[in-house]
């Protein structure tokens, strides 16, 4: 039965699985595996692993692009935790000792989140134009890795926050940076610590929650039947997790 899903040679009862997958759709920050554990009566290690699992489950492949006709894509990047090993030399950006997470959040819509090397015009726009139809109208920031991006969308507006530009009529970035706030607290403030080889299961979890909210017509039970559809085809050992 549990053949060919995440939950493949697992010793756990299928009720806990179930359970925990709720758990983790239904807390908007995510769950910490402590939690996990003395909820399901299992070890925290146990919950680690199964938690990395559920992750892995939501992880999608191809996706269609966001946004479209006279729809608004907003767009920004923050920084994370630190570097696995010794900083590294950012191409572009400031910051060498952070991960860095770019993040594309349609209004109203879906978005789509990715652990990046840094800000370079060339790897920032690449994925924009990949993940974003072009009839678009996009938002960002003064980051200089955005000019020219009018060639390829329907529209560029920037609010300038370098000079303290917050809002100019419904010209803002606060879409994606209120996504920004709710992934962060959950880092910081359930998580705590994320290795950066992990990292990318994290942003799956929270960008699968955001894009299946409940603004969207979707509820905790609804979120949760969308999440197990991701568990056929898929596979994660613990010695894969542990590398």
């Amino acid at each position: 039965m549990t053949v060919g899903t995440v939950f493949e040679a697992s010793h756990i009862p299928l009720t806990k699985w179930l359970q925990a997958m709720f758990l983790m759709q239904s807390s908007k920050k995510g769950i910490s595996s402590n939690q996990l554990s003395r909820t399901l009566g299992v070890t925290v290690r146990t919950a680690w692993f199964m938690s990395h699992r559920l992750r892995h489950a939501i992880t999608e492949g191809t996706v269609p692009p966001i946004g479209g006709a006279g729809k608004i894509v907003e767009v920004d990047e923050t920084f994370i935790g630190r570097l696995d090993g010794q900083p590294k030399q950012r191409r572009g950006g400031t910051t060498t000792h952070q991960n860095t997470v770019f993040a594309l959040v349609e209004r109203g819509g879906s978005s789509r989140v990715f652990h990046v090397e840094g800000t370079t015009k060339g790897e920032l726009q690449g994925i924009l134009l990949a993940h974003v139809e072009p009839e678009t109208h996009i938002i960002t920031d003064e980051g200089r890795w955005y000019l020219g991006l009018h060639r390829h969308f329907a529209s560029h507006q920037a609010v300038n926050h370098g000079r303290k530009e917050y809002l100019r009529g419904d010209l803002h970035t606060n879409t994606v940076e209120g996504y920004f706030g709710v992934f962060k607290r959950g880092m910081k403030g359930v998580y705590q610590h994320c290795a950066e080889k992990h990292l990318h299961r994290y942003l799956s979890e929270f960008n699968f929650r955001y894009s299946n909210r409940v603004a969207l017509g979707i509820d905790d039970a609804a979120r949760t039947e969308i999440a197990l559809r991701g568990i056929l085809g898929k596979r994660l050992t613990y010695q894969t997790t542990r590398q």
